[in-house]
């Protein structure tokens, strides 16, 4: 495929079943020939051993844009990550998770936006879904906006937005569109690989004087509650993920020179410890079922 506008990134590993879907939701918007024309999947399987490759191949079959590479070994995530982008050619990159899913209509929404040559890079607006992506697991989507917002740069979002959001922000996968080049541009990638996010650092790099959007309307379908944190070295515990959580604030605080308080930043952490603490605790012992997940979201507006 020649000189696509974009190229959807897909690291995925050992998860055929969620893909299958995810690729169902883009496929589905190859319907209309321009976007099909104008598209490229890129799929970089890290050492997958159920049936990822076979699946995908059968996607192969009618779709020629779809363009799939399997690593001989599990290369972990962050090289995964720079393997997918390494393999695209498109003008812009939209990154995937290989677990979530595009609302339908979404490709032809984002490709008027860069028409409009607003940004360089954009988070979009995504909705948290159930496992089965079936229904809406939470009552209102990530970004409370009522409408795009445009920045002239990164630095000045970076610098207004709630702190405690920012590493949630910019580590969500599947919510990142960006000029593909200046990614590729960007020297010393290799310094952030073992920090399990290293598209939060290059990206938050790379773009800092960039012009940037944030688009208000949902485009992407999360899937809940399906991170595995044993394939994410240094994360496993809720401990390990809270530290690493403060080490990426204050990592982007400093980047950015936002001034910041050292007890603040303890604060935060056991606050953050506590409160996935608390949420593992009510899921496992108390809601265990969807019966009672619903009960609560009806007092509650979400669980």
């Amino acid at each position: 495929m020649s000189n696509p506008v974009i190229s959807i990134c897909i690291p995925t590993f050992n998860r055929a079943k969620c893909l299958k879907q995810c690729l169902e939701s883009i496929v589905e918007q190859f319907k209309d020939p321009q976007i099909r024309e104008s598209v490229e999947v890129v799929i970089s399987d890290n050492a997958s051993i159920d049936d990822t490759e076979s699946m995908i191949k059968e996607f192969q079959k009618e779709f020629s844009n779809i363009f799939y590479y399997r690593n001989l070994e599990n290369i972990r995530v962050d090289r995964n990550i720079l393997n997918a982008v390494d393999k695209a050619s498109g003008e812009w990159v939209w990154f995937l998770g290989d677990d979530d899913a595009l609302f339908p209509g979404a490709i032809d929404y984002i490709m008027q936006e860069l028409k409009l040559g607003r940004f360089k890079y954009c988070l979009v607006n995504c909705f948290g879904y159930d496992n089965n992506l079936q229904n809406p697991a939470v009552r209102d989507p990530n970004f409370m906006i009522e409408s795009n917002q445009y920045f002239g740069t990164l630095r000045e979002c970076v610098t207004k937005m709630d702190r405690k959001n920012l590493v949630g922000y910019f580590c969500g996968l599947s919510i990142q569109v960006f000029k593909r080049d200046l990614w590729q541009a960007w020297p010393n990638k290799q310094e952030y690989i073992g920090s399990n996010g290293i598209h939060m650092h290059i990206l938050l790099s790379a773009m800092k004087e960039q012009n940037f959007a944030i688009i208000s309307k949902p485009l992407v379908k999360l899937r809940a509650a399906n991170i595995r944190w044993d394939t994410f070295p240094g994360l496993e515990t809720l401990m390990k993920r809270a530290r690493a959580t403060t080490k990426g604030l204050l990592w982007i605080l400093e980047t950015y020179r936002i001034p910041y308080s050292k007890l603040a930043m303890k604060i935060e952490q056991n606050r953050i410890l506590f409160v996935s603490w608390a949420t593992m605790v009510l899921k496992k012992y108390l809601f265990k079922n969807q019966r009672s997940r619903d009960l609560i979201k009806k007092l509650l507006g979400k669980l």
